[in-house]
């Protein structure tokens, strides 16, 4: 989680935070899917912004 993200959860607590993202399905021609591995969990994801 970024420094942004725990520095307000600090200050709000549990409350609900609204947050704008974007993500995107990128497919190649041959239909694979671009995915990006995820630093916070290992996991596999599609490409994202927040």
């Amino acid at each position: 989680m970024s420094d942004y993200i725990l520095n307000l959860r600090r200050l709000v607590g549990h409350r609900p935070l609204l947050q704008v993202g974007a993500s995107v399905i990128v497919e190649d021609p041959q239909g694979r899917i671009l995915l990006q591995l995820r630093s916070d969990n290992g996991c596999w994801a599609i490409p994202a912004a927040q």
